[in-house]
């Protein structure tokens, strides 16, 4: 029998999804016309903004 529950696997699936919006985030930053002062958070932040609504959607 399966030890992974449906939750677990929820868990899993949204940590991937999370790591996925945080790369996304970086390679903006990393690609973006910017200068010395402007730092990654802003761009980290928006992508995974975009997480938490996408999971505040599923419930």
């Amino acid at each position: 029998m399966s030890s992974i529950t449906p939750v677990s696997r929820g868990v899993t699936q949204l940590s991937l999804v999370g790591k996925y919006r945080f790369k996304r985030g970086y390679a903006e930053w990393s690609e973006a016309d910017r200068d010395a002062t402007d730092e990654l958070a802003p761009y980290a932040l928006t992508a995974l903004d975009e997480l938490r609504a996408a999971s505040a959607s599923l419930g």
